[in-house]
């Protein structure tokens, strides 16, 4: 490819690592959209021996349709938010699509859809979503509600020809969830301007980019259709980010992307959507605590509830949890 070749108008990122028949499947998601107007951007985050064989044999394959990038090896990798950001930086087209290594999209037209939609707004878009279903390891689909469905409900106008609303911040945060990168598309000086992924967070690092996201976002667009096939992690393997972290350092991790949404945001309702939502963790991490009987350190935690959400039942189990660290005679 030249520099005088057209930009196109997605570049669609998958990082992956040490997986690559999953890796396949993924890829090859990709390649069955019927828009022509995409680059696809591989990471390889350091793989080794024979998973580096299969993944050179496969660029080998795939010469032409898709470009292979290959990170130094790290024991632990360099994490999803890195070669995400790498991915970026490697992208030539209008538009960021990002889809992890263990997935893959299932609605063919999910690209041609989204290019539709962006290009019939008289006004700018920064942000495209739509949803995805999810599987649990053995095969049985996870019938809670998906992610962001519903949304639309809280839309200001109708649908546009595609099926796409127009929303707002406030309403995107009516969610029971937040949309994964699968199913979401950043426009790409939006996404630089952002900054990018949080490279300090491993784990829910997309709800992060979400967050500071609809904050800034000037234009939202919002599908209802279901795009992308989840497969939730396998709690018994710790090939990924979600089973390879332990329960209190992703409570960590969730409470900084909190804290940064409710000290950086500009829009009051991510703020208080923000506070709420860490004062949900805290209340887990302080529940945890009280199941290994560190009953000081969950007082503690259930303090800093009671700061961002006062409530007499908090209250009554901050009192039990004092009750208990002298009853027992612990420090914890």
């Amino acid at each position: 490819m030249t520099s005088s070749t057209p930009a196109p108008f997605f570049s669609v990122i998958i990082p992956t690592r040490n997986r690559c028949a999953l890796f396949k499947i993924a890829l090859d998601s990709v390649l069955a959209q019927d828009c022509g107007d995409v680059e696809v951007i591989v990471v390889n985050d350091g793989s080794t021996g024979a998973d580096l064989d299969a993944y050179r044999a496969l660029e080998r394959d795939y010469a032409g349709r898709a470009s292979f990038h290959y990170l130094v090896h790290r024991p632990n990798g360099h994490g999803q938010s890195y070669s995400m950001n790498f991915g970026a930086g490697q992208a030539r087209g209008r538009f960021l699509c990002f889809l992890d290594d263990d997935d893959a999209w299932i609605d063919p037209h999910h690209l041609q859809r989204a290019k539709d939609a962006i290009e019939g707004q008289s006004a700018a878009t920064d942000l495209y979503f739509t949803d995805q279903r999810a599987l649990f390891s053995d095969g049985r689909p996870n019938n809670t509600p998906l992610w962001i469905s519903g949304v639309e409900r809280f839309a200001n106008a109708a649908p546009d020809a595609t099926g796409s609303y127009r929303m707002s911040a406030e309403a995107m945060l009516q969610a029971r969830g937040f949309a994964h990168l699968n199913c979401s598309i950043y426009r790409r000086e939006f996404w630089l301007a952002l900054g990018g992924m949080d490279e300090n967070i491993r784990y829910e690092c997309d709800r992060d980019i979400y967050m500071r996201g609809i904050d800034a976002a000037e234009g939202i667009l919002y599908n209802p259709a279901v795009v992308s096939e989840h497969n939730i992690p396998d709690p018994k393997k710790s090939s990924n980010m979600s089973t390879a972290i332990s329960i209190f350092e992703k409570k960590i991790y969730q409470l900084r992307v909190f804290d940064k949404a409710i000290l950086l945001s500009r829009n009051p309702a991510v703020v208080a959507f923000s506070k709420r939502a860490k004062a949900y963790e805290l209340k887990k991490i302080a529940t945890t605590l009280v199941d290994t009987g560190r009953y000081a350190d969950a007082a503690y935690y259930i303090r800093e509830t009671l700061l961002l959400s006062f409530s007499p039942k908090w209250l009554g189990y901050f009192l039990y949890c004092h009750w208990k660290r002298l009853a027992s005679g612990a420090k914890h």
